[in-house]
């Protein structure tokens, strides 16, 4: 019995691919802000790191939950630089907003084929998309009104 069919399969792969890449992306935007002394700061997309390698690890369960061979797409180099923290907080929202038209996608596609776990599972990880938003956009009204580093040093010393 096939559980899931190939394209639905396939996009839930590539999901893989942009989470463990939004994983990667958040570990470099912790490494750029402790390059320049901004800890805690840091520590918020080191832990960013970690949700994002959890949720590329879900649905990797997901896939093998459901008899389904698993492929990892490669992931994208990151090497950028952020000539302001409001670049680097422009781009954690547009990660975000990607994440979840992705995944709205793949609802789409579940609810077209009827697969009602695939279904039920996209929508459990859209509603943590409404945390990951209030974090983001936190993060760039914060960014928005300490535009200078300087100011963000002061954002951070204050513990973020």
């Amino acid at each position: 019995m096939i559980l899931i069919n190939d394209s639905l399969k396939s996009a839930l792969c590539e999901q893989i691919g942009h989470e463990f890449y939004n994983a990667n992306l958040y570990l470099y935007m912790c490494a750029f802000l402790r390059n320049k002394g901004l800890d805690n700061l840091a520590k918020h997309f080191e832990g960013q790191h970690e949700e994002e390698t959890g949720h590329g690890k879900e649905f990797v369960s997901l896939l093998t939950d459901l008899n389904a061979d698993v492929f990892i797409p490669e992931i994208d180099e990151i090497n950028t630089q952020f000539a302001s923290i409001v670049g680097l907080a422009q781009l954690y929202l547009e990660r975000e907003f990607l994440t979840t038209t992705s995944i709205g996608e793949i609802l789409k596609l579940a609810v077209l084929d009827n697969n009602y776990v695939v279904e039920q599972k996209m929508r459990e990880m859209i509603a943590k998309q409404q945390k990951e938003y209030e974090e983001a956009t936190t993060f760039l009204d914060k960014a928005t009104l300490m535009p200078e580093w300087w100011q963000v040093a002061l954002w951070d010393s204050s513990g973020g």
